[in-house]
């Protein structure tokens, strides 16, 4: 390159090719480069034990799909993996070993309940615990993970999981000169075999003795099987473990585009005018001014407090995403107009938590006549925690902890809590204690649906019959005691809730 005199920071060279730092010339990015949250390069060269790691893990997962079930064949894989991604994934934050310790514990229930309202969100829970664990191996942090960087460590997770076999991989590749000293060898097996099936076949034709040492009792099918969930537990592992040997991802901002301050100040003026108008509604229904229109709809008071709960949920979820996104799009030009998106934005969140309590007592009222299931269980659940995580946003805007995008880790811990919390507590117990309740004044249960729960309310809805009149207590009886009274479940499969639900049936069947 030729000599050039620089004049200032950030003067290009005569070729265009250099940029002055002001110490030194950098060469100039020519074009679109690809991010390195897209490119599946690592930071480091894997060893053997990543192998090693993701086959023990294929292993267990092979088990695991075997039994159709939740047990501790799907606890140890996930505790496997845990250790797997610490160790031969090197992670160095703190905060992404405490990660893999919450993926663990959730992973651990799979062996203690039994219900599918909890198992499945707790294997959603481990499998996301793990992989922001594995991105933020050596740079970033889960309080200061905005919307734009989850988004982005999401597609590097898939690109690297796609990418996962050719990581494991690379170790036996160091191995191909001992392979090819014993190539001669394989292909001395290769001849020898059809010679050798030729002469053995003869050999069985004439002697039955022979012969029988050739009757395999193997089924292809399920070997084929074991050999797809052994590659598909594997890849998995390899993905997780090059996710947390990849290259460590910087700060990730949203896209340059912005949506102007005063199309998002309609928006939401206009979504405040409709929560306003709402509001009047619930004023007139409660004060009995709306009773016409109520009787021209054909509907009672009591029929209109007890609908609509799930569409005011959903208004809710729908009213969350709409406040996250427009804060995060928008460009406001001069302060008054920030100022004003935070006044409509903080009175859009006061008048959806009027919505939200509204679907909560709407639900309570539904429930008081016709009791409790786990979908309204969950329903009162979400209406609890969709209401933290408005005052969540709320402190979001008015600038609590502005230096850091502390809302999204804090909306994903939340939710972890709570769900952790439903472990510990046991919805499925706790629907049959809030219809038993309800039984002792309606003088009905749905023993119909009882039935349909799972081995976790089993020894709750026992201990319920005590309490119940003895035409209940019959429709109890029939709806508990019709699983089995035995459990012998391959070690695989071994569950907690199921044989605490046999043993509960055997001493009060």
């Amino acid at each position: 390159m030729a000599d050039v005199t620089p004049a200032h920071v950030g003067q290009l060279s005569a070729d265009g090719r250099w940029r002055w730092d002001g110490t030194a010339w950098e060469p100039v990015a020519i074009g679109w480069t690809v991010p390195v949250w897209a490119r599946p390069s690592t930071r480091f060269t894997v060893t053997s034990a990543a192998a090693a790691s993701a086959l023990l893990i294929g292993l267990v997962v092979d088990q695991w799909i075997r039994t159709g079930t939740f047990g501790v064949a799907a606890s140890l894989a996930f505790l496997i993996g845990a250790v797997a991604v610490v160790r031969v994934g090197r992670l160095e934050r703190v905060d992404s070993r405490v990660l893999v310790g919450g993926a663990a514990l959730f992973a651990c229930w799979f062996t203690v309940r039994a219900s599918p309202w909890l198992l499945w969100p707790d294997l959603v829970a481990a499998l996301s615990l793990l992989g922001i664990a594995a991105s933020l191996a050596v740079r970033g942090s889960i309080l200061d993970l905005g919307a734009a960087e989850l988004a982005a460590r999401g597609i590097q997770g898939l690109v690297q999981l796609a990418a996962g076999a050719g990581f494991v991989v690379r170790p036996l590749l160091k191995t191909r000169g001992r392979i090819a000293s014993a190539v001669p060898y394989l292909r001395g097996v290769l001849i020898a075999i059809p010679i050798a099936a030729l002469v053995a076949g003869l050999l069985a034709s004439a002697d039955p003795v022979f012969a029988s040492f050739f009757n395999l009792n193997i089924d292809v099918g399920r070997l084929l099987l074991d050999v797809l969930f052994i590659a598909f537990g594997s890849l998995c592992a390899a993905g997780l473990l090059r996710l947390a040997a990849s290259e460590p991802v910087d700060r990730v901002d949203g896209p340059a585009w912005r949506l102007g301050g005063t199309e998002a100040l309609v928006v939401l003026a206009i979504l405040d005018a409709v929560f306003a108008a709402f509001a009047i509604a619930q004023v007139l229904a409660a004060t009995g001014a709306a009773a016409d229109t109520l009787r021209s709809a054909g509907v009672t008071y009591a029929d209109y407090a007890r609908s609509g709960f799930f569409q005011l949920l959903w208004v809710s979820g729908i009213t969350l995403a709409v406040l996250f996104l427009f804060s995060r799009i928008s460009r406001f030009s001069n302060r008054r107009n920030a100022l004003a998106f935070m006044v409509l934005a903080e009175c859009a969140i006061a008048l959806t938590l009027m919505v939200d309590v509204v679907a909560f007592r709407r639900l309570s009222l539904y429930e008081e006549a016709y009791g409790f299931t786990m979908l309204r269980l969950y329903s009162h659940v979400f209406a609890v925690w969709v209401a933290v995580v408005f005052l969540l946003l709320a402190a979001d805007f008015l600038g609590l902890w502005s230096r850091r995008r502390w809302f999204v880790g804090a909306t994903i811990g939340s939710a972890l809590v709570v769900l952790l919390g439903l472990n510990f507590v046991n919805p499925e117990a706790l629907v049959v204690a809030f219809n038993t309740n309800h039984a002792q004044t309606a003088h009905k249960i749905d023993s119909q649906y009882l039935a349909e729960l799972s081995s976790d309310a089993t020894p709750a809805l026992l201990a319920s019959r005590a309490s119940l009149e003895q035409a209940l207590r019959s429709q109890v009886d029939q709806a508990a005691c019709a699983g089995p009274h035995t459990y012998s479940a391959p070690p695989a499969a071994l569950n907690w809730s199921d044989a605490q639900a046999a043993a509960a049936r055997r001493s009060g069947c």
